[in-house]
């Protein structure tokens, strides 16, 4: 597995990766119009000063994603991170990897609080943030707004 920063040849992969999830699996129903970032991973993310891994396999299929939006010098939101159903859990390591990585990049950047929402019925996902140090906390302690899609929302915390 090869976790590496996104290029702009990995745009369809990472959209058809991320809706596969939201909708077949959560039943968000969600387009690519609700999530602006999908549009243009490099302007969103990359020119913000944040960043966006992929994993792929030895064979290029993306099979994960993370990227962080730089919202202040010390802050950043940790969004997109998706992995392909065959790929999940300890024993394959993507998601670990993804955000070993992730979490290098954001101290090295002087990152020093990562927050995110999630739905509410991904708890396999809470479980992971939990596991590596996220708390949960009310809509009302994000230190900044910024955009997601509306829906059953929960939001996660992180000392750097």
């Amino acid at each position: 597995m090869n976790i590496r920063p996104f290029e702009r040849r990995d745009a369809a992969a990472v959209t058809d990766l991320v809706l596969g999830i939201q909708n077949d699996e959560f039943h968000l129903g969600l387009s690519i119009c609700d999530q602006r970032d999908l549009e243009d991973i490099e302007a969103y993310y990359l020119k913000g000063g944040g960043t966006f891994f992929v994993a792929e396999e030895p064979a290029g299929r993306i099979v994960g994603s993370i990227g962080l939006l730089r919202l202040r010098d010390d802050l950043g939101v940790m969004k997109k991170f998706f992995v392909a159903a065959g790929h999940r859990g300890r024993e394959h390591g993507v998601a670990r990897a993804l955000y070993d990585r992730f979490i290098a990049f954001a101290q090295r950047e002087g990152i020093r609080q990562i927050v995110l929402d999630t739905p509410s019925a991904a708890t396999r996902s809470h479980g992971f943030y939990r596991s590596v140090g996220f708390v949960q906390i009310e809509r009302s302690e994000l230190p900044m707004r910024y955009d997601f899609p509306e829906r059953d929302t929960l939001f996660f915390s992180l000392a750097v």
